[in-house]
C-alpha cells in the first residue's frame, strides 16, 4: 500500500527549496558574475583584438544573454580595439637579489560604435592591475606561473566587463 507519512517530510521540503528559490528570484539575486546586457550588447562584434581578449568577452558572455557574433554587420554593437598593452613589473626584491612581488598591468584602448555605425564611445583606455607575491625557489616555479597565468586571465575579464558597464552607461545617456 501507498504511505502518506513518508510523503509528507520530502514535500514539506520541496516547498521549502521552491518557497526560497522564489524569494531569491524576486528581491534581484543574482548569480555573481552575470550581467543583465541591454539589447544593444547582446551581439557584439570584436575588431582587432587579440585572443585572449576574445576568449575574455567570450567567457564573460556566457553568463549573460550575449554572444559574439562573426560579422559586423550582425552585431549591435561593435568593440573596435585600438590597442592592448600587457606588462609585468618587479615590486619588490628579495635580499638575495630576486624578484619577491610583481605587479601585472593590462591596458585596453578601446572604442564602441553602434550598429548605425555612430561612435557611442570614443577612444578610451581602461587600465587594470593585480600584484602577487613570487617567493623565489625551485619548488614554486611551476605554481606561480599558473597563478600568473590564472590572474592575467582575470584581468582580461576585469577589463571586459568594465567595457560593458562603459557601453551601458552610454546606452543609458542615449535614452530619451
Amino acid at each position: 500500500m501507498f504511505n502518506l507519512c513518508r510523503i509528507g517530510p520530502i514535500t514539506n521540503k520541496f516547498s521549502i527549496l521552491l518557497s526560497v528559490f522564489f524569494l531569491l528570484s524576486a528581491c534581484g539575486y543574482h548569480l555573481r558574475g552575470a550581467i543583465d546586457l541591454p539589447e544593444e550588447l547582446q551581439k557584439m562584434y570584436v575588431r582587432g583584438a587579440s585572443r585572449e581578449l576574445t576568449t575574455a568577452i567570450e567567457q564573460v558572455f556566457r553568463s549573460t544573454s550575449g554572444g559574439l557574433v562573426n560579422k559586423a554587420a550582425d552585431a549591435g554593437m561593435i568593440l573596435n580595439v585600438i590597442d592592448e598593452d600587457y606588462r609585468r613589473k618587479t615590486i619588490s626584491i628579495s635580499s638575495s637579489g630576486y624578484s619577491n612581488e610583481y605587479e601585472l598591468i593590462y591596458r585596453l584602448t578601446f572604442d564602441l560604435i553602434d550598429k548605425q555605425s555612430n561612435e557611442l564611445v570614443s577612444a578610451q583606455t581602461i587600465e587594470v592591475s593585480q600584484s602577487y607575491f613570487n617567493e623565489q625557489s625551485s619548488n614554486t616555479v611551476l605554481s606561480k606561473e599558473n597563478e600568473e597565468r590564472v590572474l592575467r586571465k582575470e584581468l582580461y575579464i576585469k577589463a571586459v566587463r568594465s567595457v560593458i558597464e562603459r557601453a551601458r552607461a552610454e546606452l543609458k545617456k542615449s535614452l530619451p
